[in-house]
C-alpha cells in the first residue's frame, strides 16, 4: 500500500514555514540555545516527513530498499531529541541546562550512530512496501527506544513547565505539545505491537495505513503547533481582543450615542474621529472613552430622574417575569431613559436625584464592559423601559406627571 502524499505534504510545507520564521527570529538571537533547538526540531520533523513522499526516488535512486525510511525515522529521533533539549532549556537553569543538553545530544549522536549501523549491518529486506511496511528492520527496535525515551521526558518536563510558565501562549504551546507526546507514544506502542507481530509470524501490516499513519501525522502537527504557538499565540490573543472591544463598542453605542445627544459637552473626543483611524487602531481607547462618557452621563441625569423610576422600573420588570441579573439592567436603562426624557421635556431638575447606578460586577474595566452591555441591550430593546417611561409621563388626577 502506498503513502498519501498530501498530509505529508501539507505538514511538510506548514513545517518549513514555521521554520522559516524560527530561522529569520534567531538573526537577532544567534547565541540562543532555545531557538536553536526550536529550529532543529522543526528541521528534523520536515526531514521525516519530506522522505516520506520522497520514498520511490529515493529508494530507486540510491538502490538501498527503504533508504528514505531509515532517513525518515533519523529525522524523527532528532526531533524528538531537540523537543528535549528545548524543554531541558526552558526548565532547568543555565548552568545545569547546558550541562543536560550536552548529554542529551550525545545520546541523540550515539542513537543515531547506533540505527545506522544496524540499518547497514542488518538491513531490511526488499520489496516489502513503504510507509511503515519495514517492521523487519532491526534498526527500529533502537529507534522505538530512543523516541519513547525522549517523549516520555518531554511530557514530564512540559508538563511541569505548563504550570510554571506566566505567559497563557506559552502554557498552551507547551500541552500541546505534550499531546503531541502522547500521540507519538501510541504511535510507538503500534510500532513496538508491529514488530513482535513481525517476529512472531503474525504480520499487522494493515495497523499502517488505519492505526500508524493516523498517530504519526496526528503526532507531527500537535507538535508543530505546540512549538510555533508561543510566538503566535500572543498575537491572535491580541486580534481576540480587538475583537472583543470592537464588538463591545458596537453593544455600548446605542446607549452611549442617547446620552451624547442629550449633553454633548461629556464627549472629549469628536464623533466623527471614531469612524476614521481611532477606530482601526485604538477601539481599546474608544471603549475605555465610552465607558467614562456613559457614567458621566448617568451622572449629569441623576438630577432630572424622577425618584420612583426606580421602584416603577423594578415592578415592571418582576410583572414581566424577568430573573433579577435583567431586572437590574432593565431598571438602570430605564431610569436613564426616563431622565433623558423628562430633560428633553424641559423639566426642571428634582431637589432629590435618584440612587447612583448600580455597580459594575467586578473590579475591572472588562467587568464595567460586560455589565453596560447588558444596560445597553434593555436599554434598546427591553419593553420595561418605554413602560416606564410612559408610566412615568402619565399625567395624575391633578394634572401633573408622576
Amino acid at each position: 500500500m502506498s503513502t498519501p502524499v498530501l498530509p505529508y505534504l501539507v505538514i511538510t510545507g506548514l513545517l518549513l514555514f514555521g521554520l522559516a520564521q524560527k530561522l529569520y527570529g534567531l538573526r537577532r538571537r544567534r547565541d540562543d540555545p532555545v531557538r536553536w533547538a526550536v529550529c532543529f526540531c522543526l528541521a528534523s520533523l520536515a526531514m521525516a516527513t519530506a522522505f516520506q513522499w520522497f520514498t520511490d526516488a529515493i529508494d530507486e535512486g540510491s538502490g538501498v530498499p527503504h533508504l528514505a525510511d531509515a532517513l525518515s525515522d533519523v529525522g524523527a529521533m532528532c526531533a524528538a531529541g531537540a523537543g528535549r533539549v528545548f524543554l531541558i532549556h526552558v526548565y532547568y537553569p543555565v548552568s545545569s541546562a547546558r550541562v543536560r543538553a550536552r548529554r542529551s545530544y550525545a545520546g541523540l549522536a550515539a542513537a543515531v550512530v547506533m540505527v545506522a549501523v544496524l540499518f547497514v549491518a542488518v538491513p531490511p529486506e526488499p520489496d516489502t512496501g513503504h510507509a511503515g511496511a519495514h517492521v523487519d528492520a532491526v534498526y527500529l527496535y533502537v529507534y522505538v527506544w530512543y523516541i519513547a525515551i525522549a517523549l516520555l521526558s518531554v511530557s514530564r518536563l512540559g508538563l511541569r513547565y505548563s504550570r510554571l510558565a506566566d505567559r497563557s501562549s506559552l502554557r498552551l504551546g507547551l500541552r500541546v505539545i505534550v499531546a503531541g507526546s502522547a500521540c507519538g507514544l501510541a504511535f510507538l506502542a503500534v510500532k513496538a505491537v508491529m514488530l513482535v507481530g513481525e517476529e512472531t509470524g503474525r504480520p499487522l501490516g494493515w495497523l499502517d495505513q488505519s492505526v500508524d499513519l493516523p498517530l504519526e501525522l496526528s503526532t507531527e502537527a500537535l507538535l508543530l503547533a505546540g512549538v510555533t504557538i508561543p510566538a503566535w499565540g500572543d498575537r491572535l490573543g491580541t486580534l481576540v481582543r480587538w475583537a472583543g472591544d470592537c464588538r463591545s463598542y458596537r453593544l455600548l453605542h446605542p446607549l452611549w450615542l442617547a446620552l451624547h445627544e442629550t449633553n454633548p459637552g461629556l464627549s472629549l473626543m469628536p464623533h466623527h474621529r471614531t469612524g476614521g483611524r481611532y477606530w482601526r487602531r485604538d477601539v481599546g481607547f474608544l471603549l475605555y472613552r465610552q465607558v467614562i462618557e456613559i457614567r458621566d452621563g448617568q451622572l449629569a441625569l441623576r438630577p432630572y430622574v424622577h425618584p420612583g423610576a426606580t421602584e416603577v422600573a423594578r415592578d415592571l420588570g418582576r410583572r414581566a417575569g424577568l430573573p433579577d441579573d435583567e431586572i437590574r439592567a432593565a431598571v438602570e436603562a430605564a431610569t436613564i431613559a426616563a431622565g433623558i426624557a423628562a430633560k428633553a421635556q424641559g423639566r426642571d431638575p428634582t431637589d432629590m436625584p435618584s440612587p447612583p447606578p448600580a455597580p459594575p460586577l467586578g473590579p475591572d474595566l472588562d467587568a464595567e464592559v460586560t455589565w453596560l452591555t447588558k444596560v445597553s441591550r434593555a436599554f434598546a430593546g427591553s419593553p420595561v423601559v418605554p413602560a416606564t417611561v410612559a408610566s412615568l409621563t402619565e399625567p395624575s388626577g391633578d394634572g401633573t406627571t408622576l
